[in-house]
């Protein structure tokens, strides 16, 4: 299935979590802010199903001084 990611296409298997989403593109958790369908998520919302044509948007979190 397609959705989109950080505005580009992407290809997908059906049952592929946004948390192993992230990991497959060696993203962690609490490195990023991640939105789907312009809804910021939560630590217990990684466990969600992406579904067809999902938006999907992952933020590094960038911390300095």
């Amino acid at each position: 299935m397609e959705i989109c990611f950080n505005g580009a296409p992407q290809e997908i298997s059906d049952g592929t979590t946004i948390s192993a989403f992230l990991a497959e593109r060696n993203l962690r958790p609490a490195e990023v802010v991640a939105e789907v369908n312009d809804e910021i998520l939560g630590p217990d919302d990684l466990g969600r199903l992406l579904r067809p044509q999902d938006r999907l948007n992952a933020f590094r979190i960038v911390a300095g001084g």
